[in-house]
């Protein structure tokens, strides 16, 4: 007597989509493939820079920052491949665009937008983008501009923020250094949700080389000291290379890395840039 068994008995090796932009999944051809279960990552994208001053080598010579927009927020879910419908749309979130800047008038600059959300499966799993950072409000080296940086998104919504703070501006002074601000706050991760890094705040320069207040730093999204594998560092203040001034463009806070399911080290989410879907397949 000769038994004979249908199908295949070779499983197939785990496979990675990595989604950076708008798709499809289509979970049947999958199964088809014998995949049996799926893990994915939704990371939202950052939020762009608010708007500042920039006047140049005329007038008052200012050269000021808007805050960094805050980093996307994370997600991590599980399941069989059986439980999901036929196909799944993806939606990969773009950046927020950077706020206007003007040349004298801080009523004219505006905010930076919020990054978008990414979701697999519109609910299935989802994070949020950050929120943009906020504009210049002074032309002035005395008076604290308000360019403070965007919230973090977070996991499991769609509503951009909900993450870390953003920092907070300080006060300049015309030969500085001025009072610090504070900066973005790192976002914290419970289980399979993070948040996104606060954006750092902006800082005051003038033309001549003098830093007249700081920026400040971004923070670290998905932040987990114990566990490097899923957060992003923060970005630190930056110079201003044409005026000279020294450390007044903002730190970008961070996102996440798709590091669990990819292995690999890529941030995304960070401010003003997209974020991500990852998907891994496996038969179990």
């Amino acid at each position: 007597m000769r038994f004979e068994l249908a199908g295949s008995l070779i499983r197939p090796d785990p496979l990675v989509l990595t989604y950076t932009a708008d798709g499809t999944f289509n979970t049947q051809s999958f199964i088809d493939l014998g995949f049996t279960h799926f893990e994915v990552i939704c990371i939202g994208a950052g939020g762009g820079m608010g708007g500042g001053m920039n006047t140049a080598n005329t007038g008052t010579q200012i050269r000021s920052y808007g805050g960094a927009g805050g980093g996307g927020g994370y997600q991590r879910v599980r399941g069989l491949l059986s439980a999901l419908p036929s196909s799944c749309p993806v939606a990969v979130g773009s950046p927020g665009s950077p706020g206007t800047e003007h040349a004298s008038n801080p009523a004219l600059t505006t905010d930076g937008g919020d990054g978008e959300f990414s979701t697999f499966n519109t609910s299935t799993c989802r994070a949020s983008g950050g929120k943009g950072g906020k504009r210049v409000q002074t032309n002035s080296t005395t008076v604290a501009t308000q360019a403070n940086g965007g919230d973090g998104g977070a996991g499991n919504r769609t509503i951009a923020g909900g993450g870390a703070l953003g920092g907070v501006a300080g006060t300049p002074t015309a030969t500085g250094p001025g009072t610090p601000g504070t900066n973005g706050v790192d976002g914290a991760i419970f289980k399979d949700v993070g948040k996104g890094g606060g954006g750092g705040a902006g800082g005051v320069g003038k033309w001549t080389g003098i830093t007249c207040n700081a920026a400040t730093s971004g923070g670290r999204g998905s932040y987990n000291p114990g566990d490097t594998a899923v957060y992003g560092p923060g970005d630190t203040p930056t110079n201003d290379a044409a005026s000279g001034a020294v450390n007044v463009v903002p730190g970008g806070a961070s996102g996440a890395k798709g590091a669990p399911l990819n292995g690999l080290p890529i941030v995304f989410g960070k401010s003003g840039s997209p974020g991500a879907v990852i998907v891994r397949l496996t038969a179990e």
